[in-house]
């Protein structure tokens, strides 16, 4: 984004005005309030483009938390699954041997 704001406060306090026979120069003055608008609207737009970028960026985050609780029990679900693929493992291999020790001891039949 370019910096398009032309006004600071202090150059906005520091105006000094021509002062004519009748007052201030009215051309100068709405010509400094034109300026002094524009910067005003620049701030609302700038104001306006922060706040719904918060707002897509708080609904990307909602949906990353959801995303990362779905993984998570999915997580418990496949190491759960791990571990009982694990004990099955160990169960076939215990009565491997222990049918290879039966035999060793009785014979075969």
């Amino acid at each position: 984004m370019s910096n398009k704001i032309q006004l600071s406060p202090k150059k906005i306090l520091n105006k000094q005005f021509q002062v004519e026979f009748k007052g201030y120069n009215a051309q100068e003055v709405d010509m400094f309030l034109d300026v002094v608008a524009d910067d005003y609207q620049e701030f609302a737009d700038l104001l306006n483009d922060a706040y719904e970028e918060n707002e897509t960026i708080k609904n990307e985050k909602k949906i990353l938390v959801n995303k990362i609780a779905a993984l998570e029990k999915e997580i418990v679900l496949l190491r759960g699954s791990l571990d009982s693929q694990v004990n099955q493992n160990s169960n076939v291999d215990i009565l491997k041997r222990i049918s290879t020790l039966e035999k060793a001891v009785f014979g075969q039949k």
